[in-house]
């Protein structure tokens, strides 16, 4: 216990001596992992964009006015069995015409022909939400069936397939990027904490000789080293944590207006994965310090 007390207080010590090498080194190690929690932030969104997309295809099924509510119920019925189904919701006549008038009030020509006309001319209309975007064709197909088909005026697929698509285009560029990123920053903090290390060792390199000359064990010369490299990642992903939680809260009401009203994923990306994210990336930064930290006290115990 006393020996791992001395090497506990050594760390220390050495992190003091080499205080501002300690900070640059701090400072490289949070750019690395605010790196890799900006592009999984990115891809968090990316991903709430795509799922905001898929919500809004649907395909509308027309009906005509002398359709009867029989039929339209039934046809409901039947989407509503088929697996590939979400939802289907029923809009009324008088609601259809409705959103008609709505979607063409500033045009007076379409108003006043309405007005002239006996009856209402538009039918019943079945909104229709598949699970999957790949589901609508095999919907179209199933709508269409001898029973209904007399029944059905027309058909609209609102296709946002586009759109998504260059949304996952631009996912996987981020990703591409953002790995680039990080590796860059990763190599340069691992360089640095080996050469902090270097330094470290270099100013006491008399005391490691006297260490050894009486007698000192390699491990006991090294753990200070490798703790000093635990507490440089340590301390790196508690400042870049403070600064990941203290940026999402203040970025998530700004980026709301930005998905219609809806939360825009970071938030609920990084509270339900954090456990995940901090075992992932502390266990893979803590593990290359400390053996940085352990190889390069080897090389000078070596001397």
């Amino acid at each position: 216990m006393i020996t791992l007390w001395r090497i506990f207080v050594t760390s220390w010590k050495h992190l003091a001596r080499n205080l501002w090498i300690a900070l640059a080194t701090i400072f490289v190690f949070m750019m690395a992992l605010l790196s890799v929690n900006v592009l999984l932030g990115v891809n968090a969104m990316l991903e709430k964009v795509v799922t905001l997309l898929e919500e809004k295809v649907d395909m509308t099924v027309a009906f005509k006015p002398t359709a009867p509510d029989a039929i339209l119920q039934q046809a409901r019925f039947y989407l509503t069995s088929l697996p590939q189904i979400k939802s289907v919701s029923v809009i009324s006549p008088e609601q259809v015409l409705a959103d008609f008038k709505l979607r063409h009030a500033q045009d007076p020509k379409i108003l006043s022909a309405l007005r002239d006309l006996p009856a209402n001319p538009l039918g019943a209309q079945l909104i229709i939400h598949a699970r999957q975007p790949d589901d609508y064709a095999f919907l179209a197909q199933a709508i269409q069936s001898p029973q209904y088909a007399a029944f059905i005026q027309s058909q609209t697929y609102n296709d946002h397939q586009s759109a998504i698509a260059r949304v996952h285009d631009v996912s996987r560029q981020v990703r591409i990027v953002g790995s680039v990123l990080v590796a860059v920053f990763a190599l340069f903090g691992l360089l640095i904490a080996f050469n902090a290390i270097r330094v470290a060792i270099y100013t006491q390199r008399e005391e490691i000789s006297i260490m050894r000359l009486v007698g000192a064990s390699a491990a006991f010369i090294r753990g200070p080293f490798v703790l000093e490299g635990l507490w440089l990642a340590m301390l790196s992903l508690i400042s870049s944590g403070a600064i990941i939680y203290s940026t999402v809260l203040w970025l998530e009401p700004i980026l709301t207006p930005l998905f219609g009203g809806s939360d825009a994923g970071l938030q609920f990306f990084f509270v339900h994965q954090w456990s995940r994210i901090v075992l992932m990336e502390g266990v893979g930064l803590i593990g290359l310090v400390m053996i940085m930290s352990w190889l390069a006290v080897g090389k000078y115990i070596k001397r």
